[in-house]
């Protein structure tokens, strides 16, 4: 079976839409006011969840008010982040500067993600030296 990886296809780079992020509340990944250093990648960081709404923007809350760290490449085939992209489909899943796509790799094939002003692509790992 192959491995189903999420990655962005436009300038930008890699969010999730609100939507998005409900879903994943939904199937079970928790949410919290963390920070996204604290979180370890296993809570979504709500800025909604603030003790003081007031103090965060609107266009703060807009562009960036859940935060989960599927940024970092090597947690981009996790499921449930390629289940909402499934279910949703690109427009409805994708952040404000993103369009999110599923990618699949042979299984067993080290992979990374590479990426050139937001625009990603999935290429087989291997050594380099500069």
């Amino acid at each position: 079976m192959p491995q189903q990886i999420v990655i962005n296809k436009c300038y930008g780079g890699f969010g999730l839409s609100d939507e998005g992020y409900a879903r994943l509340i939904e199937l079970g990944v928790p949410a919290g006011q963390y920070s996204p250093d604290e979180a370890g990648g296993e809570v979504i960081y709500d800025r909604y969840l603030e003790a003081d709404p007031d103090e965060v923007s609107i266009a703060m809350r807009r562009l960036d008010g859940r935060y989960w760290e599927t940024w970092l490449r090597e947690k981009r085939d996790r499921p449930l982040l390629v289940q909402v992209v499934e279910e949703l489909g690109s427009t409805a899943a994708s952040g404000h500067f993103a369009e999110l796509t599923i990618v699949e790799v042979p299984d067993g094939v080290k992979w990374q993600i590479e990426e050139y002003d937001g625009i990603e692509h999935v290429a087989e790992t291997h050594r380099t030296w500069s």
